[in-house]
């Protein structure tokens, strides 16, 4: 799996993190089935979660969650700052309405909450701005300089197949202390001369590659980050029992007089877990005996 490459410059007011998402996303689409525009949004959304949770401390993660008026409805992302991510789209089927090409409109008007969650915190430390375009870049951009009054730039692509993602990645360039007009002014120039990113990942660029033309023009070093990143779903059978449990004994009783063996597919990842119906019957039998008034 890939890495994110981070680099600070050297009077400390441009830090940038970096990456090329394209296993990642086809992970995040091994079980499920989804439309490009679907496959497009949420790869965005996790190529950007990633990135910034590579900006956090050790042990920290983040959400982004996206709510729109939109075909897509929701699209929500997790990343830890150790690479582990996770993403889920609400209508994964949806479409852009007839002649609309914008990929923004999938998403329409709304919101983004980006919740920080730290390891002791019961409660996760939230912010929320309205979507300002659907276009995922555009909108944690206005999240970073509305909420955490940093301005940057964020470039993402996702390019889809018929079957997974063929490419997908992406940067961002944040602002720190300290900065001058001048820098903003040379960042906002260069970034008209870094060509299609979709192309250039398509032609084999790497995580450094796409952002070449900043490290050529400014001082960096880069920051070592030591983890891959990786699609982490975090569902397993003894989650997928829980849940089946939480539907009560009448609906077990139910299921187990089927005498088929019961499918549940995660919501998140997709993936497809089937109990036989004797192992129903063993779950029933840690429930009371007749339902619950």
């Amino acid at each position: 799996m890939a890495k994110v490459r981070k680099y600070l410059s050297k009077d400390g007011t441009i830090r940038i993190s970096t990456v090329i998402s394209t296993d990642l996303a086809n992970d995040a689409f091994r079980y499920l089935e989804a439309s490009p525009l679907a496959k497009v949004i949420t790869s965005r959304a996790m190529t950007a979660a990633v990135l910034m949770a590579s900006q956090l401390k050790e042990g920290l993660s983040l959400s982004l969650n996206f709510q729109g008026n939109g075909p897509l409805k929701t699209i929500f992302a997790s990343a830890s700052y150790d690479g582990s991510t996770r993403a889920y789209c609400e209508n994964r089927g949806a479409e852009l309405p007839p002649g609309v090409r914008n990929v923004g409109a999938g998403l329409g008007n709304g919101a983004l909450e980006v919740a920080l969650q730290q390891p002791h915190d019961r409660q996760p430390q939230t912010g929320a701005v309205e979507l300002l375009s659907g276009e995922i870049g555009d909108d944690v951009a206005y999240y970073l300089g509305q909420s955490q009054q940093i301005p940057s730039i964020v470039a993402l692509a996702a390019l889809p197949l018929d079957e997974g993602i063929e490419v997908a990645g992406g940067y961002i360039i944040e602002l720190m202390p300290g900065y001058t007009d001048a820098t903003v002014q040379k960042l906002e120039n260069l970034s008209q001369m870094t060509g299609g990113l979709t192309d250039r990942i398509q032609q084999g660029a790497t995580a450094e590659e796409l952002i070449d033309t900043y490290l050529m023009n400014f001082e960096f070093e880069e920051i070592e980050h030591p983890y891959e990143i990786q699609y982490r779903c975090g569902c397993n059978i003894e989650r997928v029992e829980r849940s089946l449990l939480l539907l009560g004994p009448t609906t077990l009783d139910d299921m187990i007089a089927s005498s088929e063996d019961s499918e549940v597919r995660c919501e998140f990842c997709g993936k497809l877990y089937t109990l036989a119906t004797d192992e129903l019957i063993s779950l029933r039998q840690t429930l009371p005996t007749t339902p619950l008034n």
